[in-house]
């Protein structure tokens, strides 16, 4: 089942296509290679998770963050926790601090959703390098909701930065604030520091616990109306990155999540919505960072994926 909203509907997603002939037993083959290579972790129970996280923790070189649960709720109080790990911890938010950034852009244009259609160029000066593509474009138009798409499917740094102006970096603040997102903080735009710009300015930040309150709002909050919550979720099921916590999943499981990387750092946080999960989805945050490298991080991250997969798997 796909998350409700608060007056019991069902958030839909595109499902998958069904898989041709034989792609079961290709499937099976290539599950049969992974585990070979790299065992997949026996997991029975929730403690048997929790001590999986903790020996991550133990062995990975940077700082572990880990929050794991079933968003019940509008609130934090509303959460079944599964699994908790330096959950209050501030982390640099790297491109996780796009989700408040969305956030805020929808509840400006809640009611009034048909002017996110509207042209939006991006400025010179907001045009710049890193992920995404229109920096690579000569004279794009975009729309606001095109920006935003591109800020969440391939975290576009320029759409990114163009929305910050466009919404307003205190906002994005005051947002953060309501949502009791108390660790999350945006002091700059996107890649400012590889433009000598801003150089000093306080670094994004924020926490697994913070996340978890954001997504929860997603689901179950009556802030913004079911439009402006579902177009967020189906922008974050579009995200395209599934190198972090869902990377040993199969295709067909869906999330609604955002991913964010620095060289010592990586982030994934979301929604697990359909197949092999009971209603509500299971949320996920796995941050870690102040690593000696970003892919070690990303490995890190896709290790507790795997395990929360399996613990899973016998507990629907």
């Amino acid at each position: 089942m796909g998350p409700r909203d608060s007056s019991g509907g069902v958030v839909s997603f595109p499902t998958r296509a069904p898989r041709a002939a034989g792609s079961e037993v290709l499937t099976r083959t290539k599950r049969a290679t992974v585990d070979a290579m790299r065992p997949t972790p026996e997991v029975p129970d929730r403690e048997a998770l929790a001590a999986y996280v903790e020996d991550c923790a133990a062995r990975v070189d940077g700082r572990l963050g880990v929050l794991l649960g079933r968003p019940a709720g509008p609130t934090f109080d509303d959460f079944d926790v599964l699994v908790a790990h330096g959950t209050d911890r501030e982390y640099a938010s790297a491109s996780v601090i796009k989700l408040p950034i969305l956030y805020t852009l929808y509840r400006e244009y809640d009611g009034n959703l048909d002017a996110l259609d509207d042209p939006h160029g991006i400025t010179p000066e907001n045009s710049v390098s890193g992920s995404g593509l229109f920096h690579l474009l000569d004279t794009p138009t975009p729309s606001l909701r095109d920006l935003a798409r591109a800020m969440i499917a391939v975290s576009d740094n320029a759409a990114t930065n163009e929305l910050i102006d466009h919404v307003g970096m205190e906002t994005v603040g005051e947002t953060a604030a309501t949502l009791g997102m108390e660790r999350t903080h945006l002091g700059r735009k996107m890649m400012a520091t590889l433009s000598g710009d801003a150089a000093d300015s306080p670094i994004n930040t924020t926490s697994p616990r913070d996340c978890a309150r954001l997504f929860s709002a997603l689901l179950h909050g009556d802030a913004l109306g079911k439009q402006a919550r579902e177009g967020q979720l189906q922008l974050l099921h579009d995200q395209k990155n599934r190198s972090m916590f869902p990377r040993y999943f199969p295709y067909e499981i869906q999330l609604a999540h955002k991913t964010g990387w620095l060289p010592d750092a990586a982030l994934d946080t979301g929604l697990v919505v359909r197949d092999g999960f009971r209603d509500p989805p299971l949320f996920f945050a796995v941050f870690c960072d102040r690593c000696v490298h970003g892919g070690d991080a990303m490995d890190c991250i896709a290790e507790i994926g795997d395990a929360t997969l399996a613990w899973a798997r016998d507990h629907t």
